[in-house]
């Protein structure tokens, strides 16, 4: 359990390059770099979009995803993004964007939209990754912590390596974040799905689906008009404020949450950051939905539900995971990415786990006051949810103590 400390210094200060940010020359191992730091998304289209295009990354670190966050969360509360770009002279070598956040009475820096997304990173040119070094980054953040305000970052759900890269920021001290992402590699659909599953197990998946259909028209796809759109990411939203309540959870999904995710369903069909709605209808109910988005090679899911009923006892979430595996192989894609966090589905599909890492880097010494309790609890909730008989445990004692209702799983 490991947390640092980086004091300010006084950057060396250049002329302004662009808008009314003043840029920072940070020397590193692979030479100075100039540090732009802004609270604009807007004015960085074309810089963002040309990194993402070129940089290994998920939904999350695009564009217009964070345009959307900014928006719809951080605007309404108040609060900034930090966008911080190096460049070599006119050569952007990364883009890395951030928010600000309170915690425990301090200003701290987290990634943007860090609790909603499945996996948290920069942009990078390519190569950049491979020259940058762990005093590299602590020297860059301390700079962009110092711009901002904040006294310490908490970096979370950071992935080691991400498609070609490895990821620079994994050189600082770090510790395992809580859970770990799942993904399966995708190819010939028989194969994989022969390879994956027995015969018995095959059989199962078919005779579900099967006896969903006898229920009523069984209807598996994406929704596609704007009516549908609305319709199945309203249901989702019904479903799963049902799920955590009887879980015992608060809902995650506030008004500006909601709105966020109503900007990305109706983005342009071809962005990376537009929010696909799947589903299964069986007659006009719709039993479960997983939605996600296709980034690069990979299409990730971000959401799932399931609908109440009857209906639950032939698996509605398992023959649509199945089918969108089926349709994303069809597709040519690389990895269809379940997200984070264990599960039984999960495990039995995935053959790509992701290891994860948070890193909590204090910039003033009251930050250190912040960073090193947080990283001793983040340590123990992870060993509680790795742990097979306590973290089933901490589920029943919170759905006995905050839950409305049972829901079973569908593992």
């Amino acid at each position: 359990m490991t947390s640092t400390v980086l004091q300010r210094t006084s950057p060396e200060r250049l002329e302004p390059l662009f808008g009314t940010t003043e840029p920072f020359q940070v020397e590193t191992g692979m030479g100075p770099i100039t540090l732009y730091v802004t609270d604009e998304i807007e004015p960085l289209e074309t810089v963002w979009e040309a990194l993402q295009s070129v940089s290994p990354c998920s939904p999350s670190q695009t564009f217009n995803y964070a345009r959307a966050w900014q928006r719809h969360v951080l605007q309404p509360e108040g609060r900034r993004a930090i966008i911080a770009i190096g460049y070599d002279a006119d050569r952007a070598l990364f883009l890395w964007p951030f928010e600000l956040r309170r915690k425990f009475g301090q200003t701290v820096l987290v990634w943007l939209g860090q609790d909603h997304a499945n996996y948290n990173m920069g942009l990078f040119t390519p190569g950049v990754p491979a020259q940058l070094k762990g005093p590299d980054i602590a020297r860059l953040l301390n700079h962009i912590g110092a711009w901002a305000g904040a006294s310490a970052a908490l970096l979370e759900a950071q992935p080691f390596e991400w498609g070609t890269f490895r990821n620079p920021v994994a050189e600082l001290k770090h510790q395992p974040h809580p859970s770990e992402g799942y993904a399966v590699k995708l190819g010939d659909f028989e194969e994989l799905y022969h390879a994956k599953f027995k015969k018995a197990s095959r059989r199962k998946y078919t005779t579900r689906e099967r006896k969903l259909g006898e229920e009523g028209e069984l209807v598996i796809g994406w929704a596609s008009s704007d009516a549908e759109r609305k319709h199945v990411l309203e249901t989702f939203f019904a479903q799963r404020e049902t799920q955590f309540a009887a879980m015992g959870v608060e809902d995650p999904f506030t008004p500006p949450i909601r709105d966020f995710f109503r900007e990305l369903a109706f983005l342009p069909d071809d962005d990376p950051a537009r929010l696909r709605l799947g589903y299964i209808r069986v007659g006009d109910f719709i039993a479960a939905t997983f939605s996600g988005s296709v980034c690069q090679d990979t299409l990730a899911v971000c959401m799932s539900s399931l609908g109440e009923g009857d209906m639950q006892r032939y698996s509605p979430g398992l023959v649509l995971l199945r089918r969108q595996i089926e349709w994303a192989c069809n597709e040519g894609l690389a990895y269809y990415d379940i997200g984070v966090g264990g599960a039984r589905h999960k495990e039995r599909w995935s053959d790509v786990v992701r290891e994860l890492f948070d890193s909590y880097q204090a910039f003033t010494p009251q930050g250190y006051l912040l960073t090193l309790p947080l990283t001793g609890f983040i340590w123990a909730k992870r060993r509680v949810k790795q742990n097979k008989y306590l973290w089933p445990l901490a589920k029943k004692v919170r759905r006995a103590l905050f839950g409305k209702q049972q829901v079973e799983d569908e593992d």
